[in-house]
């Protein structure tokens, strides 16, 4: 009997001895509180990726795409208030980059630092534009306006402008065998201008008006079957464009630029008194040449007789005797002045002094145009 109690008692303590043990146990499995479940997760953070823009040169950095919430510190420092800032531009896909930072559109507002910031903007087919701001409190919308790159075609027209010094000469045909509104020959005296070496091209038309009208294609052939009134509308682009002030020549500017200006030699064609030197005309094929193909006249000036007749500003109207200064001819007409002759006129037709009256909105495959300008500097445009 003594013997169980002494059994009795050993198993008590063992079973007081592991009681601890299967409490902890009890604690490995039991669940979360619910307060350690938020605290989870407001400490764990999302994954966000920025895109990368290109910049204007390779030692600019970028930053976050939402420009709105970045801005730079300025000249001024730290202490800088920080300001919202409206900016503007006439290219609305151009890239906005303040002091080496893309922030997004150049259309945009953002919030920045008062003080001086240098802006660069960038985009396709348009001049990188640099420039240093100052933000302030007055001083907090900034308009840009970038520059096109020219196409080549229009800076090989930039490139090949001919300058004709002013001077005088007698305009007209003193022969007897002239076209009665070539006469009377009459003394004008011009100011000095540029006149373009060829004709317009279809190249170049194109690059500024984005189409071709000709009938005859190909790159280096005159643009043709254009209007007097197409002309006006391809010379305002060109204009806005190059920031030179083109536009046709008068007719005395026309003639004076073909017979050679202040060093003319007097001959019956743009060049030479053999025909066939300098003039695509009845001849030869049924369709204009590129230009450029034939010799060209003592100012170095291509095609002014024969391949197509080129537009002039003035309305077609009779001679007036006696000197002239800068004419620009009647004031108003029916029918607008040509000049040049084309690759199927005769050669009669082709000389320095032959007017072909056109309506001014008839468009005609043998018709097309050269430009003329007093000066070659672009206009200052407006940043």
């Amino acid at each position: 009997m003594k013997s169980k109690n002494y059994i009795l008692a050993f198993a008590v303590l063992v079973l007081l001895s592991v009681l601890p043990v299967f409490g902890q146990v009890g604690q490995v499995y039991r669940p979360q509180t619910s307060k350690t479940q938020k605290t989870t997760v407001k400490k764990t953070n999302k994954t966000t990726t920025t895109t990368k823009k290109r910049t204007p040169n390779s030692s600019h950095s970028s930053s976050s795409s939402s420009g709105k919430h970045n801005y730079s510190s300025g000249s001024s420092g730290s202490s800088s208030a920080v300001l919202e800032v409206t900016f503007s531009c006439n290219v609305e896909d151009a890239d906005l980059y303040v002091d080496n930072s893309y922030f997004g559109s150049a259309c945009d507002s953002y919030n920045l630092k008062t003080g001086t910031h240098n802006v660069q903007l960038v985009a396709s087919g348009y001049e990188d534009y640099s420039s240093n701001i100052t933000v302030s409190n007055a001083n907090r919308s900034f308009n840009f306006k970038m520059t096109k790159i020219s196409p080549q075609a229009i800076e090989n027209l930039l490139e090949d402008m001919v300058f004709v010094h002013g001077g005088s000469f007698k305009m007209g045909s003193p022969d007897a065998d002239g076209e009665f509104d070539e006469k009377p020959a009459h003394e004008v005296v011009l100011s000095s201008y540029y006149i373009s070496k060829y004709e317009v091209t279809q190249e170049l038309w194109q690059e500024v008006m984005g189409n071709n009208p000709s009938m005859n294609t190909g790159e280096n052939l005159p643009v043709e079957s254009v209007s007097w009134d197409d002309c006006q509308l391809f010379i305002s682009k060109l204009n806005e464009i190059t920031g030179v002030k083109f536009r046709l020549p008068t007719e005395a500017e026309w003639e004076y630029a073909a017979r050679g200006g202040d060093v003319s030699k007097g001959y019956r064609y743009a060049g030479s008194d053999s025909i066939d030197e300098v003039a695509w005309y009845y001849n030869f094929d049924t369709a204009s040449h590129e230009v450029g193909g034939k010799q060209p006249n003592e100012l170095g000036i291509y095609d002014m007789s024969g391949n197509v007749l080129e537009w002039c500003s003035d309305w077609h109207g009779p001679y007036k005797a006696g000197l002239q200064k800068n004419p620009t001819g009647p004031k108003s007409g029916d029918y607008r002045v040509t000049r040049g002759g084309f690759w199927e006129s005769e050669s009669n037709h082709c000389s320095v002094t032959y007017r072909h009256p056109v309506s001014p909105d008839d468009v005609s495959q043998s018709i097309g145009l050269r430009l003329v300008a007093k000066s070659l500097k672009a206009k200052q445009k407006t940043r």
